[in-house]
């Protein structure tokens, strides 16, 4: 038999390794479409677990509900916990925390204790393995006027310029917790837009490329269209429960009601706006521990089932959503977890003594993205 016998032959096995390396192509493109993209992930800090408010570390708290204290201890707002909860966050894969910053004035401010992890955080050796950003607290109590302007604009611009500082757009972001008390201590809506107008020019004239403002919004048209005549450049939440408080009788609600709710919310938002969205993720609602007559606590509707499992599913869900919604969200996936260490009003991923594992519930969401 002569050489041109094996032509067919070698033309068919050609064919078929062809047809295996398309298909095996195809297949792998098919499964990278498929998968969520990668997203940033980073969760709020709430530090007033200092001792120097005692509303805070409650008796209610330490003995009723003592699975929630921290492996470190109640206390945890010192450079040595602060460099290992930096370890934990981010050895689950956390990329940033969002610090809740308070303006107590112009004299008190620097030396306000709910801002103390902020600075822990600034001095550790492992504060480059996150990156960080403010969620200004400006709720009662700590409300900033007209006359404070200057100052937090001047502190916010230093904090933008710190490294790791996290930025949206290539600009650094900056979360309000309040829209309407912003509204109500600079006078009006126009007085809050010549206000972020101030400060994104006086970022630029520091060097920086302008400042990227977040408002965290409620949810409904009122809030939404608040937000966007202010000028706020994105929209986003801090915890959203009473979206997943679906029964009008229980006390106990099952924390699938919270998960499913969010999505929900989320989507109605991107229909409403056109800014873009970070997701916020209620991990669960339950602030018994901090119940007074002015607040119903004891009464009033709490999320249960909190566990590693659900927080492997209220992560999974918002990775899966924002797969899904990529043109409603920031260009760098930013979506954020209500919260790290809410202990008090039960949503927390920090290890705990007796508790669940969260941070394995967490972990395992993102790595199987």
């Amino acid at each position: 038999m002569n050489s041109t016998s094996f032509l067919p032959i070698k033309k068919n096995i050609v064919f078929l390794w062809f047809t295996i390396i398309l298909v095996a192509s195809n297949f792998r493109a098919d499964a990278q479409k498929s998968r969520a993209p990668e997203i940033k992930l980073g969760a709020y800090y709430f530090d007033g677990w200092t001792g120097k408010y005692a509303q805070h570390i409650s008796p209610k708290l330490m003995n009723s509900f003592a699975d929630r204290k921290p492996k470190w201890g109640w206390i945890t707002s010192s450079q040595k916990i602060v460099d290992q909860q930096i370890l934990a966050a981010s050895g689950a894969g956390l990329s940033f925390f969002s610090f809740c910053w308070y303006y107590s004035g112009k004299d008190k401010y620097k030396g306000e204790p709910l801002n103390n992890a902020l600075k822990f955080f600034q001095k550790s050796a492992y504060s480059g393995k996150m990156q960080y950003c403010l969620m200004v607290a400006n709720h009662k109590g700590f409300e900033i006027g007209k006359e404070d302007w200057g100052t937090v604009q001047a502190e916010w611009i230093r904090q933008f310029k710190t490294a790791g500082y996290l930025r949206v757009d290539g600009k650094p972001l900056l979360i309000l917790f309040s829209v309407q008390s912003l509204v109500d201590q600079l006078g009006s809506v126009d007085s809050v837009k010549s206000a972020f107008q101030s400060l994104k020019t006086a970022a630029i004239a520091s060097g920086l490329s302008g400042v990227t403002i977040a408002a965290c919004i409620s949810g409904d048209q009122r809030s939404v269209s608040q937000a966007e005549n202010c000028g706020f450049d994105i929209l986003t939440g801090y915890n959203e429960h009473s979206a997943g408080f679906t029964s009008k009788t229980a006390q106990q609600i099952p924390i699938d009601s919270m998960q499913t709710a969010e999505k929900r919310l989320w989507s109605k938002v991107t229909r409403l706006s056109h800014l873009n969205y970070i997701p916020v993720s209620t991990l669960n609602w339950d602030p018994r521990p901090w119940s007074a007559p002015n607040n119903k606590y004891d009464t009033a509707p709490y999320f249960v089932g909190y566990s590693e499992k659900s927080v492997y599913k209220s992560v999974s869900g918002m990775i899966s959503w924002m797969g899904k919604n990529t043109n409603h969200i920031t260009p760098e996936k930013i979506g954020i977890l209500y919260a790290w260490n809410e202990n008090g009003e039960g949503a927390y991923l920090t290890p705990s003594v007796k508790g669940p594992d969260f941070l394995r519930g967490l972990q395992k969401a993102l790595n199987n993205k």
